[in-house]
């Protein structure tokens, strides 16, 4: 199709509506115009008919119409205690004027409880009119006085004009506060993060569990004075994969990390007490504990054999049909209190097990959707199936709060620090479930940078802003209470994503992307509201092409800057000095996309690229080199005036003490939280991840702490370490020991 000026200035305009981009700036500072081909398949994806003239003229025409026709709008945002909120209504009047209208509005909370009020019409002030088929509308704003507390609530507006003629309207109102929460103490805390799955320890199944991060909390807290633990996702990733940034489902949690010997089944058992004990089961722990790389199928393999037995176990001692014990009432309890998506999740694993693939499209069509009656069939048909994967997220549940009642303990003040991340495998369970929130045939990802100049599709699925909203953004919500449910610190992977997402059509380069923005303020009004409810402190991972726009807006809001010392930079290169930090962020040396700092300094991300073949050309290579070596110069240089470092000629490698005060060098920023990775506590030469690397180049995400545990949570040597950050942190506070 052929387009004249003034009907690309008309497609331009429905994408905008939509909250499409036409022109942006990639990650090279190159202004891109987006392909009107490229802007008709993010239209299609969001159900927008945009094929034809006579299609863009009729969505044109249908948003101009809904914009008068509809009473309220989808949703509404009040920040308390605001006294000048107002609604905005449109009505059809006609000839009658405002003061003969009679308004009710009625308001239902969460738990259901329903008031009424009436709002007279003469309130009300017109801000424009407009006739349309003869009739006169009038958008006008009426005075809500109405004090309510914080939370959700639904909104039904009836306009009787006259009585042969009444309007009605739905809306999602948001009682929101402006910022999320920032708990009044500690002002300048300190955190480790860690990878579970890469722990060691004598008594895991050869990954890291529940268990192993319980001891770590034990003395973490007390010993180290840590105010919290971050962990990687502990989401199920999507089938075959390793990474857990492509998860199936953000709402649930992978039982490969539960602590099988901590189950009550298992506790209480002789059976698998004698299990445990024989020598073959004995033989196949050790070979999973011995193997350098973490052996995903194989951990799993031998958990869910486990899981089944454990399940038997449970239904016949506390399911029975004679008497249901209180364990089995307070598992039947938990059931009933969740979400309908609980039951579906579990439904999914179900049905991927009957199919013999998690890709649901390619299942029957009639399972293809999640409200079929093909499929209430089935969940009936396998209830006990379904029972079971209820019964294995109840015991995720169990361990991970008994994990925040040590956090609580154990005096870790923020708790578990939790990742968020920015998608959703589309072949995954919360795919299936929110499929009609889902932008069809896109994935997420980013435009050309200096890092990939056909820039990267991340392979995940998002939300569709408009769907989102429609739906009363019950899909953010669930996903963000259940992910700030065991936790005091959540990140907010690519916060840049709750402004706007870079979309690129299934098969597409970065290239053939457009950014699709949200509607930002409601999206940050229901972060706000539930970090608030939770007392959870939110983190805006902000790196990349973030504008001093985006970034105010977040700290407005309350979030948590992410400041990495690899890229806080002055003009010219040279890396900020501690004061130059804000205070209200979260400040690290980097993170498990980048290279360890020992890896850092070696230049081992930079050997490992070479020898994959992940350069493009030898230049490039010398090019990181020489980046590099100055880079090394820049952090000794900034060291130095803070007596951090010897002066001595740069070394070849970084001792202990030197990583010690590199973090010491950041724990003299004002930022409210530090967070060592557990890698640099460690020193180790290895990162979790390398990014854009293959498997047969780097085992990315499988990557295990070359130390047992035990061993370096007894090291003197960690506890120095520990000790020394927290007299940073403390501003010279005492510190008693050696150290």
């Amino acid at each position: 199709m052929k387009f004249d000026h003034t009907l690309q200035d008309a497609i331009w305009q429905l994408g905008q509506h939509f909250g499409i981009e036409p022109v942006y700036q990639d990650g090279l500072g190159v202004e891109r115009k987006v392909d009107v081909r490229h802007l008709q398949q993010a239209l299609a994806s969001m159900g927008v008919k945009a094929s034809s003239k006579e299609e863009i003229r009729h969505s044109l025409s249908e948003i101009a119409l809904q914009q008068w026709t509809r009473v309220i709008d989808t949703v509404v945002v009040r920040y308390p205690p605001d006294p000048l909120f107002k609604l905005h209504l449109s009505l059809p009047l006609g000839d009658v004027g405002l003061e003969k209208v009679s308004l009710n509005v009625g308001m239902t909370d969460e738990k259901g409880a329903c008031r009424q009020l009436v709002l007279p019409g003469s309130s009300g002030e017109v801000s424009a009119e407009k006739t349309i088929h003869g009739l006169k509308y009038v958008q006008a704003f009426f005075p809500f006085p109405e004090k309510l507390a914080l939370g959700y609530f639904r909104l039904s507006v009836r306009a009787t004009i006259h009585p042969e003629h009444t309007v009605e309207g739905n809306a999602l109102l948001i009682v929101a506060p402006r910022k999320c929460y920032l708990p009044s103490s500690p002002k300048r805390a300190w955190g480790i993060s860690l990878q579970l799955y890469g722990l060691r320890s004598k008594r895991n199944w050869g990954i890291g569990d529940f268990r192993d991060l319980g001891d770590v909390m034990r003395v973490a807290g007390p010993r180290w004075g840590v105010a919290t633990i971050g962990v990687n996702p502990l989401h199920p990733p999507a089938a075959g994969l390793a990474s857990p940034y492509s998860p199936s489902s953000r709402l649930f949690w992978s039982p490969v990390y539960l602590n099988v010997e901590g189950v009550y089944e298992w506790r209480t058992s002789a059976v698998f007490r004698r299990k445990a004990k024989s020598s073959k089961f004995q033989q196949t722990l050790k070979q999973l504990r011995d193997s350098p790389l973490v052996d995903y199928e194989a951990v799993g393999r031998v958990k869910w054999v486990i899981f089944e037995e454990l399940f038997r176990v449970f239904r016949r001692q506390h399911l029975g049909k004679k008497k249901v014990t209180p364990r089995g009432r307070a598992f039947s309890s938990f059931v009933a209190n969740h979400q309908s998506h609980f039951t579906e999740f579990c439904t999914f694993r179900a049905l991927t097990e009957h199919f013999g693939t998690w890709v649901w499209r390619l299942w029957p069509q009639e399972f293809q959707n999640p409200r079929s009656r093909e499929v209430e069939v089935f969940r009936r048909t396998f209830a006990v199936r379904i029972q079971f994967y209820q019964y294995v997220q109840w015991l995720c549940e169990l361990q991970l709060q008994k994990l925040d009642q040590l956090a609580k303990k154990h005096s870790l003040s923020l708790r578990l620090y939790h990742d968020l991340p920015v998608g959703i495998h589309p072949d995954g369970a919360d795919s299936w479930i929110f499929q009609d929130q889902i932008a069809s045939g896109i994935t997420v990802g980013a435009p050309p940078d200096s890092f990939n100049l056909n820039g990267q599709s991340w392979g995940l699925a998002v939300p569709d802003p408009v769907r989102l909203r429609e739906e009363g953004y019950q899909f953010l919500r669930e996903t963000l209470e259940q992910n700030m449910r065991h936790g005091g610190v959540l990140r907010i992977d690519h916060a840049l994503g709750l402004f706007r997402m870079f979309w690129i059509p299934q098969g597409g380069t970065g290239k053939d992307g457009v950014y699709v923005r949200t509607n930002v303020d409601e999206v940050l009004a229901v972060l706000a509201l539930e970090s608030v409810r939770r007392k959870v402190l939110v983190v805006g991972e902000d790196l990349g092409t973030v504008t001093p726009a985006i970034r105010k807006k977040l700290d407005s809001a309350g979030l948590l800057s992410y400041r990495l010392l690899f890229f806080e930079r002055e003009e010219g290169g040279a890396f900020k000095p501690p004061d130059a930090y804000p205070e209200q962020a979260l400040v690290a040396v980097t993170t498990h996309d980048l290279p360890t700092l020992k890896g850092f300094w070696v230049g081992r991300d930079i050997t490992v690229k070479e020898k994959g073949g992940l350069y493009p050309e030898k230049e490039d290579i010398a090019q990181d080199w020489r980046r590099r070596t100055e880079d090394r110069q820049r952090l000794w240089e900034a060291l130095r005036p803070q007596g951090l470092c010897p002066a001595a000629p740069l070394p070849v490698s970084l001792s202990e003490d030197m990583i010690q005060g590199i973090y010491r060098y950041l724990a003299r920023t004002p930022s409210r939280l530090l967070i060592v990775q557990l890698e640099d506590l460690l020193a180790e030469l290895d990162t979790p991840n390398l990014p854009g690397a293959p498997d047969s180049v780097y085992p990315s995400w499988r990557v295990r702490i070359s130390r047992e545990l035990n061993a370096w949570l007894k090291d003197p040597s960690i506890e120095c370490f520990a000790q020394r950050i927290r007299r940073e942190r403390r501003r010279g506070g005492r510190i008693h020991g050696k150290c």
